[in-house]
């Protein structure tokens, strides 16, 4: 047992060097996440016992002074506005989470407000941010303590930072884009959420780029994630009964592509042959709609999987990673966007 002996837990990189394995084929190991062939296990298992590697984080705890607790903040201030079907994409991803934590073993605790004296109690051995704004003032804080933290997307003004699973937003919002012009789109109007966060930094970004390489002059709005449906209704109803109105719309939120949908529907036009309508988030109210609208789904379970490994390796002693893990949203097409003719 050279690790207790050393006074000092040991890690699980350590493990996995002994048995010469991946730090993810030790963690598969032991939580039955993934299939391990069985001479594989079986290596591993003997390294972890020579080496007194104690996979149970509520026994390392009482040894090591860790608590096996993971917090999890959820930034976005509109994360929970309106009604649960409203908050489908980020209950998907604290579900994740949550599920994720358990087959490793390891408590979860959410944390709704960082500045408040009780949170400052609970212990943590890590955190995990998801959506954070630019120059975000908790992952900021969470820094300065020297908590290891890890980003589900990125605070866009530190794109960089390592410990980090990040959306790779360009080339499916240009896919989208490419799309609606293949459809015979010429005046694409953007509604972004007015949340200062990557999800609607990057597609802005990417669709103001797309306009200029185009040719195309830029039409940009915005809705509020915290809006109701009646107000949204109130904003969307004046546009599309302008006979400037746009010939595709993108907007961040399926609740609100939905809602334009509706109005479009009351005011006799027609999708996709009038309007062509995307959203930027997949949710039930995009599947749902009639037409079933085109939409980027965020991929939340893959998230949820990539960062929490990401923690666990991290408070296992692992190494800092080159750069942030990018993953791909998923561009789902669907009837309105496609024109028959």
């Amino acid at each position: 047992m050279d690790g207790e002996a050393a006074g000092r837990p040991v890690t699980i990189r350590e493990v996995a060097d002994r048995a010469g394995v991946s730090i993810s084929t030790v963690s598969h190991t032991f939580s039955g996440r993934r299939p391990i062939s069985a001479a594989t296990q079986a290596r591993v298992r003997e390294a972890a016992a020579e080496l007194g590697y104690d996979p149970n984080p509520s026994a390392r705890s009482l040894r090591t002074g860790r608590s096996g607790l993971v917090g999890l903040i959820l930034r976005p201030r509109y994360a929970v506005a309106g009604t649960p079907d409203r908050a489908e994409t980020f209950n998907r991803l604290v579900g994740a989470v949550a599920t994720e934590t358990l087959r490793h073993r390891t408590g979860l605790i959410h944390v709704p407000d960082l500045h408040d004296p009780a949170v400052a109690s609970v212990p943590m051995d890590g955190c995990i941010v998801a959506h954070p704004y630019g120059g975000d003032t908790a992952l900021a804080e969470l820094l300065g303590r020297g908590l290891p933290v890890v980003t589900v997307e990125e605070d866009p003004d530190q794109p960089d930072l390592p410990w980090a699973v990040r959306l790779d937003y360009p080339p499916v919002v240009e896919a989208l884009l490419e799309h609606l012009y293949d459809q015979g789109a010429r005046d694409v109007l953007l509604l972004s959420g007015t949340e200062d966060n990557a999800w609607n930094r990057r597609p802005r970004e990417t669709y103001l780029a797309w306009c200029s390489r185009r040719g195309l002059a830029p039409r940009t709005g915005l809705l509020s994630e915290g809006l109701s449906m009646a107000d949204a209704a109130e904003l969307v109803q004046p546009l599309l009964a302008d006979p400037d109105r746009p010939d595709a719309i993108v907007v961040a939120t399926s609740d609100f592509a939905a809602l334009i949908a509706e109005v479009a529907a009351a005011q006799g036009l027609g999708i996709p042959d009038q309007l062509m309508l995307a959203a930027l988030t997949d949710s039930e109210h995009t599947r749902a709609s009639t037409p079933p609208i085109t939409a980027m789904d965020l991929t939340h379970e893959a998230l949820a999987e990539r960062a929490v490994e990401l923690m666990l390796a991290r408070l296992s002693g692992a190494e800092t990673p080159a750069g942030p893990v990018f993953l791909t949203p998923d561009l789902r097409l669907r009837e309105s966007t496609r024109r028959s003719g």
